[in-house]
């Protein structure tokens, strides 16, 4: 057995980090030209606004990049010959986990002299055309204002207009160098979008504990992570400016998805990847919708495991099969209790769109090669019974 680290050199966490701590991480680095990746709404942030007014009081040199929701691929490449014009010497992003995207998929743009939105998927895990090396590559600075997580992995993905086909992307120099998590930037990201990515959170945390390849780190940091999020999720909710309580979800996310390398996420990720990009479905809403159905489809075979859901919330019984038996139905409550939409419905999907979307999710099922789930006897059946049980 072997655990392996991804390669992140420092987390910096607390309230007001950010302002604390970010020049002189930059100028640690001798930085002078950053690409920015943002959103648009994230312009209007009283936190952004300080971060760039502060880092140009220090004479550094900013070019500003967006993305959007799912990171579409030709939205991504759209400025790619002004950003190499530009020959930046750090990355930052800022946002969600589609900014936090975008910028690990442009580092191994720039990385490997791709030019173009049709010269990228090659180097995607979709089609494993070409592996890229990323030899010489940008350090990436992330400051998340979600809870998704994505600054702690070496994964990303970008949708394609053509098919909304999601495009995996994975290398360990993919991954953030720096985080800074400072709840004083999460403040003014809107509510639904931040309990819905923490939902995401308790999302990793769930299906690392039944992940087919367990190991005594990410089972036990799921575990403090699921404590976390369920009891400060509803206080960061009924009071946003608790920025104590926000950053307790943001560890909680952290652990979560700890060097996520070590293990399989499940089929809750790899359905929502699929609906997103289908559907236009924030991730975080993917989670509220399906991993209640998913965590009680797989509960014959992960029943130990999420027996230990229970027993972290702190509402163990002497059963341990009544234990997992409650797991899924503490999740879904903490899902209604934070009034979360939760049916395929509630997004507009049609329900006789469903074997369409179905094909694909049996290709994202296929790449992650998980046991618990391949061991299903007709998956086609099964998996549309899911989104049926979801609509």
């Amino acid at each position: 057995m072997i655990y392996q680290y991804l390669p992140v050199e420092r987390i910096h966490y607390g309230i007001n980090i950010v302002a604390e701590q970010l020049v002189s991480e930059i100028q640690k680095l001798n930085a002078k030209r950053l690409l920015i990746v943002t959103t648009n709404s994230m312009l209007k942030t009283k936190a952004y606004q300080r971060m760039i007014d502060t880092l140009h009081a220090n004479q550094l040199g900013t070019y500003v990049t967006y993305s959007k929701q799912h990171v579409p691929g030709n939205i991504l490449m759209q400025n790619i010959k002004e950003i190499r014009d530009f020959n930046p010497d750090l990355i930052l992003s800022c946002g969600g986990g589609s900014p936090i995207d975008a910028a690990k998929i442009l580092s191994l743009v720039l990385a490997e002299g791709i030019q173009s939105e049709d010269e990228l998927y090659p180097y995607s895990e979709n089609l494993r055309e070409k592996a890229p090396l990323m030899l010489d590559y940008l350090p990436h600075i992330a400051i998340p204002t979600t809870l998704s997580a994505s600054e702690f992995t070496s994964i990303a993905g970008t949708t394609k207009a053509e098919d909304h086909v999601k495009y995996k992307f994975s290398h360990l120099n993919m991954t953030p160098k720096f985080v800074f998590l400072d709840p004083a930037y999460t403040v003014e990201t809107p509510d639904w979008l931040w309990i819905s990515t923490g939902i995401r959170a308790v999302d990793h945390a769930v299906e690392t504990l039944y992940t087919p390849v367990p190991n005594p780190i990410n089972t036990s940091l799921a575990l403090q992570a699921l404590k976390k999020l369920y009891d400060h999720l509803p206080i960061s909710k009924n009071d946003p400016t608790n920025l104590e309580s926000r950053l307790e979800c943001q560890l909680g996310a952290w652990l979560s998805l700890f060097s996520v390398v070590n293990i399989k996420l499940g089929l809750s990720h790899s359905i929502g990847h699929q609906l997103g990009a289908t559907y236009d479905i924030p991730h975080g809403m993917t989670s509220a919708i399906m991993l209640p159905h998913v965590m009680k489809f797989l509960l014959p075979r992960t029943s130990d495991e999420q027996a230990q859901i229970t027993e972290a919330l702190g509402f163990s019984k002497e059963n341990r099969t009544e234990n997992a038996s409650m797991a899924p139905t503490l999740i879904r409550g903490l899902i209604q209790d934070l009034e979360i939409p939760h049916h395929l419905r509630d997004f507009e999907v049609k329900k006789e769109s469903i074997p369409s979307v179905v094909k694909n999710i049996l290709i994202d099922i296929q790449g992650e090669e998980n046991s618990f789930v391949l061991g299903t006897g007709d998956l086609n059946k099964e998996i549309t019974s899911l989104l049926e049980a979801a609509w």
